[in-house]
């Protein structure tokens, strides 16, 4: 474990290395804020952006596309065939699909989402959570991610991280940590709202939290929250938790670059700026048209003077002049102007990918709905396709290290946790070291590089062509939560429109009575049973009455009266007694008369 001064020797090294990289981030974060500033240093004042926020567009069209479909978790059987085995490699998938659904996974895979397509890298911490028994995804942002610097794109795992961000001293106190705050700051009036920078280290062998604070040269004065010249910075340890696996706990996913961790908009910072600059530029020249500069200009032999101003024309008073004529000055755009702020938006378009339809819009030139799905997907379907695959193999590594967390505190307990929603929610039990017994699975997305509305289209024509079964299709649609489950409530389905099927038609021809028919008909239609329990209830019903008559019960009621017929509707009229049919009757003819001609 590194000790307070070499966590702190190693933030400000990383800060250093990292701090292009966060500069470029923020710049990134406040045009998709809107709180970006256009400097005028010409008109020494500064306006908000009036150009179209393509950035924004761009980042929640994307990440919305690439987290849109849910990835299937697939565990292989040690033993195919066997069916231990089988069941246990889909009990760790269902398992796994459970942490995912209390953790809220697919809402944190938005967020990251975002992240990796505006910042370049998406980082996580997996940790255990105490209360629900289950491992957890903490998406952190990464502004606040210092990864090991030999972390380069397309790696998952950096070989350890620091997570550098600030809490109030309130929260400070709140958490337990008072007494730290005093240790830190040599002071007991600390304002509660008063920032304390935090420095998270995590690796391999654990997680130490750090709060940092800047001491001057002169000892005796207290620490000060921020930073100064000549000051340096201290800290007092708060946290220290071993990790109990052989892997650090934390995920750092990066898009895939040339070089180190880009967005995919930072190439467009400088067209937005520029763009966003000639917007303002052009709303101050036509504010002053319609509110002219004005000039006094003094009369041959006379010094023009104003009595009363002068006034801005937008203030609707009169200026009042003595020596001289008021002249006003119109000023309007260059004639280049609206043609150069559209060539900088395509400029903006091009460079990003940012296509017309993320903004409900189509371009000029195309005529059909065919034309404008084949642009849009010339320009999304790669990068989506990469950060899902990007993606999967980042949830993969995020599994192991949950699986290893559940076998490491919880190894030999049993847990129970419910998969699925509403009524299609089921209980998996499971034990760690049983059913985690490998960690080896695949996390992949249906179709990579398509998005909701393509998947299920897809997957409908290819089951329609007979060229992929139900079953497959039922794995890939995202809106089917367990496949298996699925399956199994098709055949119910199934079974129960026959049997309402064959109910009706023997009811109809009067092999089932009706006094049975109301006994189902009541239980179904006053909601105490399904169709399946009713039948099966009224035939037991029918069989304990015509058990007790056997047994000499004297007075019978009307469900005993009934019972001999309603067992042999339950079983159908192929149980029945069946009287002779017209061929029968004739061969028994044929044989009483030579029975009746050899006696005689």
């Amino acid at each position: 474990m590194k000790t307070v001064e070499q966590i702190i020797d190693l933030y400000k090294t990383r800060a250093k290395y990292y701090s292009p990289l966060q500069s470029k981030m923020r710049l990134i974060q406040s045009i998709y804020n809107g709180t970006m500033e256009v400097p005028l240093p010409d008109l020494e004042e500064s306006s908000m952006p009036f150009a179209p926020n393509l950035m924004a567009q761009g980042i929640d069209q994307m990440a919305g596309r690439i987290t849109s479909t849910s990835p299937q978790i697939n565990f292989s059987s040690a033993k195919p065939g066997t069916r231990t085995y089988d069941r246990r490699a889909q009990n760790a998938e269902r398992a796994v699909s459970g942490w995912w659904q209390k953790d809220r996974l697919p809402l944190k895979m938005r967020q990251r989402g975002r992240h990796m397509i505006a910042y370049g890298m998406a980082p996580c911490v997996i940790r255990w959570d105490w209360k629900n028994n289950r491992p957890t995804w903490h998406t952190r942002h990464p502004l606040e991610a210092l990864p090991s610097t030999d972390i380069i794109p397309g790696q998952v795992q950096p070989n350890d991280v620091i997570f550098a961000y600030r809490r109030s001293v309130g929260w400070m106190r709140a958490t337990g940590y008072g007494d730290k705050v005093v240790a830190l700051t040599n002071d007991y009036d600390v304002a509660p709202d008063t920032s304390i920078l935090m420095i998270e280290y995590v690796d391999m062998f654990g997680t130490q939290l750090v709060a940092a604070g800047y001491q001057t040269a002169d000892p005796y004065m207290p620490i000060s929250l921020l930073e100064s010249d000549g000051s340096t910075l201290k800290g007092v340890l708060l946290e220290n938790i071993p990790n109990p696996i052989d892997m650090v706990p934390a995920t750092v996913p990066m898009r895939i670059t040339l070089d180190g961790a880009q967005g995919q908009f930072d190439n467009m910072i400088g067209m937005y700026y520029q763009q966003a600059k000639l917007m303002s530029l052009e709303v101050i020249a036509v504010e002053k048209g319609i509110f002219p500069d004005t000039y006094l200009v003094s009369r041959p032999g006379e010094v023009g003077r104003f009595l009363d101003g002068p006034h801005d024309g937008r203030s609707g008073m009169v200026n009042i002049v003595s020596g001289g004529d008021i002249r006003e000055v119109q000023s309007q755009p260059g004639y280049l102007t609206n043609p150069t702020i559209d060539r900088l938006e395509r400029n903006q378009r091009v460079t990003a990918g940012i296509p017309a339809e993320f903004g409900g819009e189509s371009s000029s030139n195309i005529r059909t709905g065919r034309r404008g799905d084949a642009v849009l997907s010339a320009v999304i379907d790669y990068p989506v396709a990469e950060a899902q695959e990007n993606f999967a193999y980042t949830l993969e590594q995020e599994n192991r290290i949950g699986m290893e967390l559940a076998k490491a505190y919880r190894g030999e307990e049993k847990t129970t946790i419910y998969v699925g929603t509403g009524n299609a929610a089921r209980p998996v039990t499971y034990t760690p070291n049983e059913t985690f017994e490998h960690t080896d699975h695949v996390v992949s997305y249906p179709a990579t590089g398509s998005d909701l509305n393509q998947l299920i289209l897809g997957i409908g024509q290819r089951v329609g062509l007979g060229i992929m079964s139900k079953q497959t299709a039922a794995s890939l649609d995202p809106y089917v939560d367990n496949p298996e489950v699925e399956k199994d409530q098709i055949v119910a389905e199934g079974l129960e429109q026959a049997l309402v099927a064959g109910m009706q038609q023997q009811a109809a021809s009067g092999q089932i009575p009706p006094l049975v028919v109301s006994k189902v008909m009541k239980l179904v239609r006053d909601d105490k049973m399904e169709l399946a329990e009713a039948f099966n209830k009224v035939t037991e019903d029918a069989m304990k009455e015509q058990q007790e008559l056997q047994m000499g019960m004297e007075e019978q009621s009307m469900d005993q009266l009934t019972a001999d017929s309603t067992v042999a509707a339950m079983a159908g009229p192929q149980a029945a007694v069946q009287g002779p049919n017209p061929s029968q009757e004739n061969l028994g003819s044929l044989l009483n008369a030579l029975r009746r001609g050899a006696s005689g």
